[in-house]
């Protein structure tokens, strides 16, 4: 088994690490695929429908937090009332 191909950078954010969401997003993409190659190759007992449906659901996760991340990054400006 192998380790997810992702680079997950750490910014340094007024003195506290941060990990970007697009690297976070990504990283919970590629699992679906690593544990579906995973149960091809039969290196784990996983069974191909259920590592579908886990794989599924991590990327509605990461569609949920880029939206989440972008609504915060375009919504009013600090101070400002929605409108």
């Amino acid at each position: 088994m192998s380790a997810t191909g992702v680079q997950l950078e750490l910014r340094d954010l007024d003195g506290e690490q941060h990990l970007a969401v697009a690297d976070v997003t990504s990283m919970l993409r590629s699992f679906g695929s690593i544990w579906q190659g995973w149960a091809a190759a039969g290196h784990a007992d996983l069974d191909p429908y259920t590592v579908g449906r886990l794989g599924s659901a991590l990327g509605d996760f990461a569609d949920q937090l880029d939206v989440e991340a972008i609504a915060r990054t375009t919504g009013p400006a600090e101070g400002q009332a929605a409108r």
